[in-house]
């Protein structure tokens, strides 16, 4: 039998029905290639940024339970694993979650194959050592000098509201060595599936309401860029939805086509998809960011909504063959979930129709770091999951 352990990460705890993988996995077995679901608990926030003399503790203890999973998976029904890179063990993320299963990705974890559901590094690059310096050593003058006692020793309580208080949100990556040019590392997994969903830039909607024009059209820099997205000071409403779709495309849609290519291009397989089912509940949402989850893990009742539940089986059904070393469609095409119930295989054609391919040439002539710095000025601290 095909089995593996499939680490996902969201937001969402695995305790909440949204991530509940009970369906998921009940539905491989019924097909007869079960597969075994590992979930695994991190640190977050400060802790998991380190204090300076530690980096990058949350993608420890990811990589922790990474290994801890070759190692012991065999004992709880899984394969024997002897040769990490070639066995069975699938590591996937949707959002933060992909931007983390990158990063291990990239960095030679023990894994077999990759998925990576609305993120990747892209949205979120490693960041300067320096700032994570900056920003500890702050936190640390502050708790001394406001509470009289140093980082280490401040109390849960009083840390969280220090760092609200400074409007510190330590939640990137700090670079370190083995993730220097991460562009270009493509590391050992053969099989990578990887993809978007229509209307990703939902979670930043209701932090750019409140941006007026002016600012949106200067964030924006260039002319041509601004003529691109539909942006100008006079416009506002405009202005807001060319933001949204500029970070749909620089942030998700462009990086999903940059790091398939890459890897095509080495010969390695990418399945590459783009999820485009709207809300089963609330069609005016679109297909929204991380509404993909709900039709992957299936923890809720779509029978009153066929469309959806017919999207569901088959994003299920694809997602169980290649966790169990199956070719989910062919590879040299994109695969489409949606819209209107409907999952096949799409041409270069069909998928221009569905994402701004167009758009694709000039950003590239940007460059992925100007892009960032685009975004950062729109999209910093203006998440929210109140959509």
């Amino acid at each position: 039998m095909d089995q593996g352990g499939f680490q996902i990460v969201s937001f969402p705890a695995v305790a909440h029905r949204c991530s509940d993988t009970t369906t998921l996995v009940n539905r491989s077995i019924v097909a007869r290639k079960p597969i075994i679901i590992v979930t695994f608990n991190y640190r977050l926030n400060i802790f998991g940024f380190g204090d300076g003399t530690e980096k990058n503790l949350a993608l420890k203890d990811q990589r922790l339970a990474i290994e801890w999973v070759v190692k012991h998976i065999a004992g709880f029904g899984g394969d024997k694993v002897f040769r990490p890179a070639l066995d069975k063990i699938t590591l996937g993320g949707e959002s933060a979650g992909a931007v983390y299963a990158h990063t291990h990705l990239s960095t030679g974890a023990p894994v077999a194959r990759g998925i990576l559901q609305s993120g990747s590094l892209y949205l979120s690059p490693p960041q300067p050592l320096e700032k994570g310096t900056s920003v500890i050593s702050s936190l640390s003058a502050n708790l001394l000098a406001k509470h009289h006692v140093s980082l280490s020793e401040a109390p849960v309580s009083l840390l969280l509201q220090q760092l609200k208080d400074d409007n510190i949100n330590p939640l990137w990556i700090q670079q370190e060595p083995d993730l220097l040019r991460w562009q270009e590392r493509l590391g050992d997994i053969q099989d990578l599936l990887i993809g978007d969903v229509e209307y990703e830039a939902a979670i930043w909607r209701n932090g750019l309401e409140a941006v007026v024009a002016t600012d949106i059209a200067a964030a924006f820099g260039s002319d041509e860029l601004r003529r691109l997205y539909g942006v100008s000071p006079s416009r506002p409403t405009a202005s807001k939805l060319g933001a949204l779709d500029f970070i749909n495309d620089a942030r998700f849609a462009l990086p999903v086509e940059e790091i398939a290519a890459a890897r095509r291009k080495a010969g390695k397989t990418t399945y590459q998809y783009v999820f485009d089912q709207v809300n089963p509940w609330q069609s005016s949402s679109r297909a929204h960011h991380a509404v993909d989850l709900i039709f992957l893990f299936g923890s809720y009742d779509l029978s009153g909504n066929p469309a959806a539940a017919a999207v569901a089986k088959a994003m299920q059904e694809r997602w169980i063959a290649f966790v169990s070393g199956e070719g989910p469609w062919d590879a040299e095409k994109r695969f489409a979930f949606g819209p209107h119930g409907k999952s096949a295989e799409i041409t270069d054609e069909e998928f221009a129709a569905r994402r701004r391919v167009g758009h694709f040439g000039v950003l590239r002539e940007i460059g992925m770091s100007r892009l960032g710095e685009i975004f950062g000025k729109l999209a910093a601290g203006r998440i929210s999951l109140l959509n």
